[in-house]
């Protein structure tokens, strides 16, 4: 395996991860200087939205394999938040059955994050020593069957997650602040992934994993590397959603979550970091202008639309199917932010 760091790589990841936490500082500051509660959630929404597509892209971008079992991990940091985070009186009504101690803990939004991104990475390792030496094709279907478990035993694991009635009560400790923390630290670990020696095996074997094994790279022991650092990324993901919704349920972690953002990640780019955010940008924007369709609209007294149900599902869809056949590798492709300053420049030099 490479062993040496790229400085050209490394000093490419650095100038978009700044520039990406700026775009993304603006927003929040914008946000909170206007200070309306709607924009606010729409804002912090988005925010933690970057982060779980970032978490996807960090391992399908650079392998090349899809992954349909990260949603497992935003489970998993989801609930172990709530189960930290919730107040013991709660805890004691709702969930008798669980361990004195986790009972009398609540602890804060960071400390519940770490906690979610350690429990992510448990699984991870138990799950990935197998997957990670599976053919692209079965990795991709056993990540199915890793959902599939996992959403089970939210569903019925009563004791821990209330099944399908789900859990209640968690406080909203999320803010723009601490929003744009996280989603600028989780964009920069996936760049400096990509940057790194191990993120560069990891895309050699997206691209040729037989030529990339010949070379000497171990390509389970990359793709296990992706697996864990995504599942981390995730699990930290899961873990800020919680604290920002009040109460949730198992179905929130099965196909549907999956299936946004899958598809968030496809219309951006799936091998960029820039792409990522930029695709949950494109699906909250379509959402928003279009959420108001599915209730039906009156414009005047003359035109009355008429409700629409699904109509932000059905759009979203169409864009992604536009996407495939116009730019296959989504909308920014291989670029990061940072590619786009730097071929401006060379092309100003070059005139």
């Amino acid at each position: 395996m490479l062993k040496n760091w790229s400085r050209r790589r490394v000093t490419s990841a650095f100038h978009t991860f700044w520039m990406l936490a700026l775009v993304l500082g603006i927003i929040s500051v914008a946000a909170a200087v206007i200070d309306d509660r709607s924009i606010t959630r729409l804002v912090t929404d988005f925010m933690t939205l970057c982060v779980l597509v970032i978490a996807l892209q960090s391992f399908i971008g650079n392998s090349g394999i899809i992954s349909f079992g990260h949603v497992a991990f935003f489970g998993i940091g989801a609930y172990s938040a709530a189960l930290l985070t919730i107040t013991p009186k709660i805890k004691a009504i709702a969930l008798p059955a669980l361990p004195v101690y986790i009972q009398q803990m609540q602890v804060s939004f960071t400390v519940a994050v770490l906690m979610g991104a350690c429990l992510s990475l448990l699984v991870a390792i138990i799950t990935g020593l197998a997957l990670s030496r599976m053919a692209e094709g079965a990795m991709a279907m056993a990540t199915l069957a890793l959902l599939v478990m996992l959403h089970s035993i939210f569903a019925n694991w009563e004791q821990v997650t209330r099944g399908t009635i789900g859990v209640y009560g968690i406080p909203r400790n999320i803010t723009l602040f601490n929003t744009w923390i996280c989603a600028a630290v989780v964009g920069g670990a996936a760049l400096l992934f990509k940057a790194s020696p191990t993120g560069l095996c990891l895309q050699a074997s997206r691209d040729d994993p037989l030529a990339t094994g010949t070379l000497g790279v171990s390509v389970a022991k990359t793709r296990f590397a992706g697996w864990v650092l995504s599942a981390i990324l995730m699990g930290a993901g899961g873990a800020m959603w919680a604290q920002n919704n009040l109460a949730f349920g198992p179905n929130q972690f099965y196909y549907a979550e999956t299936f946004n953002l899958l598809s968030m990640l496809v219309i951006g780019g799936i091998c960029s970091v820039t792409g990522a955010i930029a695709g949950v940008a494109v699906v909250t924007l379509v959402g928003e202008l279009l959420r108001g369709l599915e209730n039906g609209l009156s414009i005047g007294t003359w035109v009355t639309l008429p409700e629409l149900p699904g109509i932000v599902q059905m759009s979203i869809a169409c864009l992604i199917i536009v996407v495939l056949i116009i730019r296959p590798q989504g909308m920014l492709g291989l670029n990061e932010l940072s590619d786009f300053v730097y071929k401006r420049r060379m092309t100003k030099k070059n005139t």
